[in-house]
C-alpha cells in the first residue's frame, strides 16, 4: 500500500460472519482524515488511499470489500483500539 508516502498507518484482513454469508473485508488504517465531516479532510490525499485500496481489491479477488478508518496524525491519536486496563495483581494468602 502507500507505505512511502506514509498515508496508511496499517492494513489486515477482517472477517465478518452471519448465518447466510460470510465476507472477508480488508481494513485499512490511514493516517489522514478520510470523511468532508473530518478537520483536514483533503480529497487529493484521500483519493489517493482509495486508488491504492481498490488496486488492492482487484489483485485479491478473494476480498469481499474495504473499510477506511481515519487514524491522522493531528488528533494525537496513538492508536486505533487501546489495550485494556492491566489486571491487578491478587494477593496471594499465606
Amino acid at each position: 500500500m502507500l507505505a512511502a508516502n506514509r498515508l496508511i498507518k496499517s492494513a489486515w484482513v477482517a472477517v465478518e460472519l452471519d448465518h447466510e454469508r460470510c465476507e472477508r473485508i480488508l481494513v485499512v488504517e490511514a493516517y489522514i482524515a478520510v470523511s468532508p465531516l473530518e478537520k483536514d479532510y483533503d480529497p487529493v490525499r484521500y483519493q489517493k488511499v482509495v486508488e491504492d485500496v481498490r488496486r488492492v481489491l482487484a489483485e485479491n479477488p478473494d476480498l469481499d470489500r474495504a473499510s477506511i478508518l481515519s487514524m491522522h496524525r493531528d488528533t494525537a491519536c496513538t492508536a486505533l483500539f487501546r489495550s485494556s486496563p492491566a489486571r491487578t495483581p491478587t494477593m496471594a494468602s499465606a
